[in-house]
């Protein structure tokens, strides 16, 4: 456990940190695709600043300050300058990239995003927000690669409306596509409270990573089981395998006995669903590791070792059909050294399972 943090204080450390100064009471401070240009927002001007990295550089190896506050030096204003958007809006809040040299401000007190080209600096087009915009995203709009196609206002006092349907009043959002000159409207959504720096990203990215599906019959798992026919629990010494599959709304088998105190149990799990949405999940009461989410067709393993003689829980963890809850089992563990031999069902007492030992 660590009780100390390193701290660096720019008043003993010099040149680590400088200020430069930002009209009017700034908000936003976003850079651009190159990492030419800063963005500072000021939530009180009329205008937008922008400055050049490349100036601030220049500016601190000449020493170009003009003062300092509480030991940091100054930037002067004009030698960090690129240059600033002209009567861009009201309330100039965040900025967002497309990658293709234009800029997305939103403007929170004349409600609208202002889309302006960061090299002149002029502003080439606007768009009404409902309304008093805060946060906007482009996909990708911070990084070096911004995908550039749609803006997204994440809007503050609308509450008034949708339907006041949940826990919390919904508010407004709204998708515009920027693929063109002109920004032009594509839906109004709820969504919660302007999400602070909420990031979106093509699904193209996501879905690769996200919901997979097997084939049963391509499953190569070395303790799959393609059926129910095919479940059991086999003991190695000290060490037994539960070949188990789920599917809605059970799994096969859910009753077990025979385990002792000093058994590592390994759970196989095979999911026999066959529909693309249907992952099942497993857990069993004292696992170190939480729980198994099992696509549909695939195999996974869950180990255990029992911390107790008695009665465990063993349940699904992802909702799955109506009968979701009704999804769990129970194992039987017996001291160590105890003659219970194992035995295992489905929806019964374990008196049907067969005992399987391998020497």
């Amino acid at each position: 456990m660590m009780k100390e943090v390193l701290a660096l204080d720019p008043i003993e450390l010099k040149d680590i940190v400088y200020f430069m100064p930002c009209p009017k009471s700034p908000h936003g401070c976003d850079v651009d695709p190159s990492g030419k240009f800063i963005v500072g927002s000021g939530k009180l001007a009329a205008l937008i600043p922008v400055f050049s990295f490349d100036k601030m550089i220049a500016a601190i190896d000449a020493k170009n300050f003009e003062g300092e506050f509480e030991g940091i030096p100054v930037l002067k204003y004009e030698s960090v300058l690129h240059g600033e958007v002209k009567k861009p809006g009201l309330g100039p809040l965040h900025t967002e990239f497309d990658g293709k040299g234009f800029a997305y401000t939103s403007m929170f007190v004349s409600s609208e995003i202002v889309k302006w080209n960061i090299e002149n600096l002029t502003v080439v087009d606007r768009v009404p927000t409902y309304y008093s915009i805060g946060h906007l995203c482009v996909p990708g709009g911070p990084t070096k690669n911004p995908h550039g196609k749609y803006v997204i206002a994440y809007n503050k006092i609308t509450k008034d409306r949708y339907l006041p349907t949940g826990p919390e009043l919904t508010q407004s959002a709204q998708l515009y596509d920027i693929s063109g000159e002109k920004m032009k409207l594509l839906l109004d959504f709820p969504t919660i409270g302007e999400p602070h720096y909420g990031e979106a990203i093509p699904a193209s990215l996501i879905a690769p990573n996200s919901l997979k599906f097997f084939k049963i019959e391509d499953n190569k798992h070395p303790y799959v089981a393609k059926g129910e026919k095919e479940t059991k629990v086999v003991r190695q010494g000290n060490k037994v395998h539960v070949y188990m599959t789920c599917i809605r709304s059970h799994f096969t088998p859910d009753n077990i006995e025979g385990i002792k105190m000093g058994d590592e149990v390994y759970f196989h799990i095979t999911n026999l669903e066959q529909d693309w949405d249907v992952p099942h999940g497993f857990a069993i009461k004292g696992a170190n590791n939480a729980e198994l989410l099992i696509m549909p067709g695939e195999t996974c393993t869950l180990k255990w070792t029992p911390d107790r003689v008695g009665v465990t829980p063993m349940y699904c963890t992802d909702f799955c059909s109506a009968l979701h809850q009704e999804m769990s089992g129970y194992v039987r563990v017996s001291p160590a050294g105890s003659s219970t031999p194992l035995k295992w069902s489905t929806g019964e007492t374990p008196e049907a399972g067969l005992s399987a030992e391998v020497k």
